[in-house]
């Protein structure tokens, strides 16, 4: 995800996974299926399948434990989403993300840490002679967590400005990285676990407040006291306009009109996406697997329909699954399944029906050029921020237990 304000970057498998072939044309779906031909033809199910997705495999017992980790977390989103449970975005957030926290992560509650820095903000605007009651004040004070450094009453250390992380942002070597814990702990973050932590403070210190989406990106919403919506970009600590955010997030009108981009984010349906990130984790780190899957996104899609990042990976899903029921079949030619194989012929359609869904909603992914611009730009901005602080003390833990 990208450092604003210099570019949008991808946000990676955590907010907008990118469906293999979505919204491509029916010549580039066959071209898939055909390099997944190359890779090594097998019918049957005798021999493992060859293709180019990874499927969950349950045979270790250690496995067995943690994807049973997933399905504890899944069961209590939804005893949210229910009314089961209360709804928290704390507890969900926290719950959440305990399947992908290293066991030797010796970490308290999530919401105690989170306690502590509303804790922080309030004594820091009374410091300031302001209301730490009034919204519009409790709002400058948490955005002052990602531009001040801040003293904390319990230990006596220093709390310094959070900041964007630049090492493996989208959790591709190790999914601790793009967790709230991993920013409570360290003080870094990107812009999936930045704007959660935001609203996770505002809900502590009971004021409004909302996540929204643009491509490859997630930033907070607040409302002023005149009731006007402003955006707080938590990767540089400063406000944005929408028209800035849609036209340097490459945001299309379409996208804007189906409520996927720049539309406010609530409680309800954050803990509905903290489902689809939990399915996309579970892929990430096991592989698809379609039962567990399908039912964090059939439900979280259910609460919140126009999560974009829900239907791509959905598409991703189904895509994978239909790879591999055509392998089994020997890959038949896309234009013989009607009449050869009409449940497989089903299935293509229903697919290609997704993809097309996808596209009405106005999702597009950053163009190449424009992510190379972003990766030269984040070379520039960690060269930079090492060369400043080479001068510096280093920098303590953000907060200790």
């Amino acid at each position: 995800m990208g450092l604003m304000p210099q570019l949008t970057g991808p946000l990676g498998r955590p907010n907008a996974p990118t469906a293999v072939l979505s919204v491509r044309p029916t010549d580039e779906a066959q071209r898939a299926i055909e390099e997944s031909r190359m890779a090594g033809r097998s019918y049957g199910t005798s021999r493992p399948y060859p293709g180019p997705f990874r499927f969950a495999q349950f045979e270790a017992p250690t496995t067995a434990r943690a994807t049973q980790a997933f399905v504890d977390a899944r069961l209590r989103l939804e005893a949210m989403l229910s009314g089961k449970e209360p709804l928290d975005l704390n507890k969900a957030v926290e719950v959440m993300e305990r399947p992908l926290l290293d066991s030797t992560v010796q970490i308290g509650s999530t919401t105690a840490m989170v306690d502590r820095l509303a804790a922080m903000v309030r004594a820091r605007l009374v410091e300031q002679g302001l209301d730490p009651h009034d919204p519009e004040a409790i709002h400058l004070g948490i955005q002052q967590l990602y531009r001040d450094t801040f003293l904390d009453p319990l230990s006596g250390k220093e709390w310094r400005p959070l900041r964007y992380d630049f090492e493996d942002p989208n959790g591709e070597n190790d999914l601790q990285q793009v967790t709230v814990t991993k920013l409570l702990l360290s003080g870094e973050g990107q812009c999936r676990s930045m704007p959660l932590l935001y609203l996770m403070v505002a809900e502590r210190m009971q004021v409004e407040a909302y996540l929204a989406f643009a491509p490859n990106h997630s930033y907070v919403k607040f409302r002023d006291r005149s009731g006007t919506y402003l955006n707080f970009e938590t990767t540089n600590g400063r406000l944005a306009s929408d028209a800035w955010i849609a036209g340097s997030g490459y945001v299309k009108t379409e996208g804007i009109k189906s409520r996927v981009y720049l539309d406010t984010v609530g409680t309800r349906r954050m803990v509905a996406h903290l489902l689809v990130d939990l399915a996309t984790y579970y892929e990430q780190r096991f592989g698809y697997h379609a039962p567990f899957m399908e039912s964090c996104l059939e439900r979280a899609l259910q609460e919140y329909p126009q999560d974009i990042h829900g239907w791509l990976e959905l598409s991703n899903l189904r895509t994978a699954t239909f790879d591999r029921a055509a392998w089994a079949e020997g890959y038949p030619k896309l234009a013989s399944l009607p009449t050869t194989h009409p449940a497989l012929s089903q299935r293509y359609a229903e697919l290609k029906a997704l993809y097309g869904q996808v596209d009405r909603m106005g999702y597009a992914p950053m163009p190449p050029e424009a992510y190379a611009r972003w990766r030269s730009s984040v070379d520039i901005e960690r060269e930079a921020r090492a060369r400043k602080e080479l001068a510096q003390p280093l920098q303590q833990p953000a907060l200790s237990k």
